[in-house]
């Protein structure tokens, strides 16, 4: 979502969210990952595993059959690096 800041547009995205886990919740679990100046990949990467269980081997998955939603709040935040990247995005890419 796109829009000014104090918008709303993170209110709006953790509504539908709740709203959709509640009318379903055996099929949804979302986790809420917020980026900022000092994200960077290590941490992003630990954000993204936390809520993840091993299933079989090296496949991870969300708990028991659930579909798995990440809403990842200020994705343009993470600091350049010395090479005009940003490894918290390199990472999602």
């Amino acid at each position: 979502m796109i829009g000014n800041a104090g918008a709303g547009k993170t209110q709006l995205a953790n509504g539908i969210l709740k709203a959709l886990t509640k009318k379903y919740p055996e099929n949804y679990a979302y986790t809420v990952i917020n980026m900022n100046f000092y994200t960077d990949s290590n941490y992003l990467q630990n954000m993204l595993e936390g809520p993840l269980e091993k299933k079989a081997g090296r496949q991870f998955g969300p708990l028991a059959k659930l579909n798995m939603i990440y809403y990842i709040d200020d994705l343009n935040m993470p600091q350049l690096d010395p090479y005009n990247t940003q490894t918290a995005i390199s990472l999602l890419r």
